[in-house]
């Protein structure tokens, strides 16, 4: 197991100014960083590295698909620029040194047709459709050095996958060995029954974990299981990148846009350290 933290918490974009906190989160006793890289350069990634390299993080990255790249969408030219857009998430994903790029990359963050339920009905035909984008970039992915990750989300954020079984049948669908699910504790705990169901329910397929609270504050002061997500993990015997995942105001934009309404801890440094101690000390 390896421990991360995702930069997200600062914001849509990991800057020079960012660069202190991660000395602290290496001393916090992280082993990496998830940083975001929708908004990122290669060259700007190919400093980050730099930076990392010297404060010993390894990394993965996050992504995810706007309205104009839409893997789902019934236009031919959206799916294609979908998918030209993925490539280019690989490239900056592989050009910061990341053997991860997850995120909700099966469809459109927070799109929700006019006639939803429609199109819900249809979601065989909507699956196939991201499983058509997908599968190429699982495979320039893999020469990449990549593996990616598809994150459900919860009904609030997402109409296409939103549980475990959902996300396991897409990535049956793409059927590539670069191709893995992504489990959250925050989602699941909305959308699924309970988080070991859902991981079970990922079985072979999960290849990335994010811990992220009920309320996307302090791990341990919401609602999620732990016990039995650690369990369940354990079980399945997971090897993979865990990645402490809170959100912020500190962008407030940023922050709207996940609709973080309120500061939910106080010292932003003893979140990260309480969150790795919280980790460490229930993996065993």
């Amino acid at each position: 197991m390896r421990l991360g933290f995702s930069m997200l918490f600062f914001g849509p974009r990991v800057t020079a100014a960012h660069h202190p906190a991660l000395r602290e989160l290496r001393a916090a006793g992280y082993d990496g960083v998830e940083v975001p890289v929708v908004e990122a350069e290669l060259p700007e990634l190919r400093e980050l590295a730099k930076v990392l390299d010297g404060e010993g993080l390894a990394r993965t990255a996050v992504g995810f698909c706007g309205p104009e790249v839409d893997p789902i969408s019934t236009s031919a030219a959206t799916r294609r620029a979908a998918g030209e857009h993925l490539h280019r998430l690989v490239d900056r994903a592989a050009a910061l040194g990341c053997d991860v790029l997850g995120g909700p990359m099966h469809s459109a963050y927070a799109t929700f047709p006019a006639h939803s339920d429609a199109r819900v009905g249809a979601a065989p035909e909507l699956l196939a459709r991201s499983a058509d984008v997908l599968r190429p970039v699982a495979a320039h992915a893999a020469s990449a050095g990549v593996r990616l990750g598809l994150e459900y989300l919860n009904r609030f954020e997402c109409c296409l996958c939103t549980t475990a079984a959902q996300t396991r049948a897409l990535v049956d669908l793409v059927d590539h060995p670069a191709c893995a699910a992504v489990y959250d504790t925050h989602h699941a705990h909305i959308e699924d029954p309970s988080q070991g169901a859902a991981i079970r329910a990922l079985g072979a397929r999960l290849g990335h974990v994010q811990l992220s609270e009920s309320h996307r504050g302090p791990l341990g002061s919401g609602q999620v299981h732990w016990p039995d997500v650690f369990a369940a993990l354990q079980h399945a015997r997971y090897d993979g990148w865990l990645v402490v995942e809170a959100f912020s105001r500190q962008d407030p934009a940023f922050g709207a846009g996940l609709r973080i309404w309120r500061e939910l801890y106080g010292d932003p440094r003893a979140l990260w350290r309480d969150a790795a101690q919280f980790v460490r000390s229930r993996w065993g």
